[in-house]
């Protein structure tokens, strides 16, 4: 993973974290039952939740895989990074229909989902940011040369002898 890609998830991810667990440290301490009418204050209610286990997930692989030097082959991180991306922006979909109430009932679906999800199996999310994660890392010298051509090098063979 290259410094200035570990530097800039790091620095997001974190800032989504701090903003996340302050709404809810400023929410479950009394400071939001007043302003419950606030669309705005609706929707961190349901959502920061979500968003801080994955930015947690988010940050506990990028700080895995920077100090481990960890690296991967090329499809596995397109495949990560796809799939993080899309739950990111999943999760992002149910944001608005705050800001478009019009198009409310046909974002429901959504809302709904990360809702349930969050509910159900929050860990989810954690791994959903791990997989994020795995999507910045770098890519191995074999798959930079052109893995997937079948062809496996072996170094030393050990047999087992009676």
């Amino acid at each position: 993973m290259k410094k200035m890609t570990f530097i800039g998830n790091l620095a997001a991810f974190l800032l989504v974290f701090v903003v996340c667990a302050g709404f809810l440290g400023w929410w479950h301490l009394g400071g939001g039952s007043a302003s419950v009418s606030s669309p705005l204050v609706q929707l961190g209610v349901i959502l920061a939740a979500p968003f801080l286990v994955y930015a947690l997930g988010a940050i506990i692989g990028l700080i895995f895989l920077w100090v481990k030097k960890t690296t991967v082959r090329r499809v596995t991180k397109i495949i990560c990074r796809v799939l993080g991306i899309a739950a990111l922006a999943f999760m992002l979909l149910a944001i608005f229909p705050v800001f478009f109430p019009q198009y409310g009932d046909a974002l429901l679906g959504p809302v709904q989902v990360v809702v349930i999800i969050a509910m159900a199996a929050p860990i989810l999310f954690v791994v959903l940011g791990v997989v994020y994660a795995i999507g910045c890392a770098g890519v191995t010298p074999a798959a930079a040369k052109g893995a997937g051509t079948g062809t496996t090098n072996v170094s030393h063979v050990h047999e087992n002898e009676d």
